[in-house]
């Protein structure tokens, strides 16, 4: 039963547990104080000693039999070994004979919990408020059960009343804020923080999540607004730096995006995220150098890191090195094979190199990833149609349409082939099909099928949509 406790940062609570050890190997034991037992007992349950933590309450009670203080630790360590129900009997009867109070609630709510017996749960948990030093922490806990039930309203209301208790916390701040985007209530949870601010203004992680929420929204303004009265608060949260320049790239204001990002690194250690997201606003400004000297600062940071080798094949490809493009997709691949936006940009390069057979295979990767990518359909067909002909780019097309029914592009692109192959008639029922569906993305047949705009037939069916449209 040796153990070694030279981790514990508390050099009290090590001098206690090292005494305690060291009785126990001896044999030979000491007073402990009823608060030292009860130190250690917590001690050892926290970290699931379930061996150190029998004896300590059996020694407990050989020097303070008089004293109930580890009774509800009795039932703790019966908790620990599964014991649930032996526990629960332990406690009932000392509630029944015992002054109320907060241990014996809790520690009944903690095993309904563990027993999936969450409303059982929240009624003892409540039953302990009156009684509790800590109510936030309770509500926090309720909370928590109401989260076990996917009961995620009333787990926000007990959240509120937590924090209402205790608005300091930034645990519970963020708590409540991961509950409103899980059910994607980002008005309520703009609505929230902004009335907790009017109270409470210089809570900086309100703000924080203020403006998360801001930018969830595509209020990217906004959010600029929320985190600079952050930075306003502490000038050193490197958090709100890098969210503050991700809202200034939303807005296409990459200068003071890089500005952002660059503050952010003051902060934190290296991060080859924040390299990448630098190269990709001087790529959003037409400035290859810089831009490929931080990708590269990335890749150096985290060779592993996808995004940034194929950021370095976009500027390759801009510049007309298609080689060295491939090969930097090609790596970007293998360390994420199954990335939809790096399997459709080396397609899209193979098929402007009418290397059909290597775009097909792409392609063909993407659409079994996600069949709703409708432009890999339809560059799927384009890639089969040298040689299966328009029968194999219409059977693509129809492939794509069983689970696309609703995509107007697919309807036009179908009808466009038909209309290749002689099949004039045809042709005009799905471009008529495609043109209920959406009018206005008429040009996806127009690219294809220039023709049609000194067609007749075409002209006035057309008009007669964009009227019904208007």
């Amino acid at each position: 039963m040796d153990r070694d406790f030279s981790w514990i940062d508390d050099e009290e609570l090590r001098e206690l547990v090292d005494r305690f050890v060291s009785m126990l190997q001896q044999e030979s034991w000491s007073f402990f104080d009823v608060d030292d037992f009860e130190t250690l007992i917590d001690f050892f349950l926290e970290f699931q000693d379930v061996d150190y933590a029998g004896i300590a309450i059996a020694e407990a009670r050989r020097q303070h039999p008089a004293s109930d203080a580890f009774q509800v630790r009795s039932a703790r360590l019966l908790t620990a070994m599964n014991k649930y129900y032996e526990a629960l009997e332990q406690l009932n009867e000392l509630e029944m004979t015992s002054t109320p109070g907060e241990e014996i609630f809790l520690a009944k709510g903690e095993i309904y919990s563990l027993m999936n017996k969450h409303e059982l749960a929240i009624e003892e948990y409540r039953k302990s408020i009156p009684y509790s030093e800590a109510p936030e922490e309770v509500f926090a806990a309720i909370a928590f059960e109401f989260e076990n039930m996917d009961d995620y309203a009333n787990a926000i209301l007990n959240l509120k009343e937590a924090l209402r208790v205790n608005p300091q916390s930034d645990n519970l701040i963020h708590e409540i804020a991961f509950f409103f985007e899980t059910i994607s209530r980002y008005e309520e949870a703009i609505d929230f923080f902004n009335e907790f601010l009017d109270l409470n203004p210089y809570s900086i992680m309100a703000w924080f999540n203020l403006g998360i929420f801001y930018n969830s929204m595509f209020m990217y303004e906004k959010a600029i607004e929320a985190y600079e009265f952050a930075l306003a608060i502490d000038e050193e949260f490197s958090a709100a730096y890098f969210n503050i320049a991700n809202s200034y790239s939303n807005v296409d204001e990459y200068g003071k995006a890089i500005h952002f990002y660059t503050e952010s690194l003051r902060f934190d250690d290296v991060d080859p995220i924040t390299y990448f997201y630098i190269g990709e606003c001087y790529e959003s400004l037409y400035d290859t150098k810089n831009a490929m000297l931080f990708f590269n600062k990335a890749i150096d940071a985290d060779e592993l890191l996808a995004d940034a080798w194929a950021g370095i094949g976009r500027l390759m490809l801009k510049q007309d090195q298609i080689k060295t493009a491939i090969n930097y997709y090609e790596k970007a691949l293998d360390i994420q094979p199954d990335s939809i936006d790096f399997l459709f940009e080396l397609g899209d390069i193979y098929l402007k190199m009418s290397h059909w057979e290597k775009a097909e295979s792409l392609y063909s990767k993407v659409v079994e990833i996600d069949s709703s990518v409708v432009d890999a359909w339809i560059n799927l067909s384009e890639c089969v149609l040298p040689n299966a002909g328009t029968e194999g780019a219409i059977d693509v097309i129809e492939k794509a349409l069983e689970s696309n029914k609703g995509q107007a592009a697919l309807w036009y692109r179908l009808a466009g082939y038909l209309y290749r192959s002689g099949k004039v008639q045809q042709a005009y029922f799905f471009i008529e099909t495609a043109m209920k569906l959406d009018v206005e993305k008429i040009e996806f047949l127009l690219e294809y099928l220039p023709e049609l705009n000194n067609e007749s037939r075409f002209i006035e069916l057309l008009s007669i949509y964009k009227s019904t449209r208007d």
